[in-house]
């Protein structure tokens, strides 16, 4: 038996309408959520995997690297930047993948889709 995908990633943010506007930036179509009487949260299906923005509450979260590939990797580096996200580039200018941090300190790696 082996892992065949991966379900879910929950991210725990300190401040909640700042990464939705983040993930946002980067065209994911983030829905408000709430499971019975738990958090409030945002989450969105990306490639048949479930990404979820949980507030920070008393579980902090570290260490966390995203892959994403993306149809506009120019448009949303724009979107990026007017935010004031940190934007670095791995390899030469202008080439992917490119990374971001978001308003956490989750590194986020970007690659234009093929």
């Amino acid at each position: 038996m082996s892992v065949q995908r991966v379900a879910y990633v929950v991210l725990r943010c300190a401040d909640l309408e700042r990464s939705r506007r983040f993930y946002e930036s980067l065209g994911l179509r983030l829905s408000p959520e709430q499971h019975g009487n738990g958090a409030k949260h945002y989450a969105c299906d990306v490639g048949g995997m479930v990404l979820e923005l949980y507030p920070l509450s008393d579980r902090p979260t570290s260490g966390l690297r995203l892959g994403l590939v993306v149809s506009d990797l120019d448009r949303i580096l724009a979107s990026l930047r007017a935010l004031g996200a940190v934007v670095g580039t791995i390899g030469s200018e202008g080439s992917s993948p490119v990374t971001v941090v978001d308003p956490d300190g989750h590194r986020i790696a970007l690659e234009q889709e093929r």
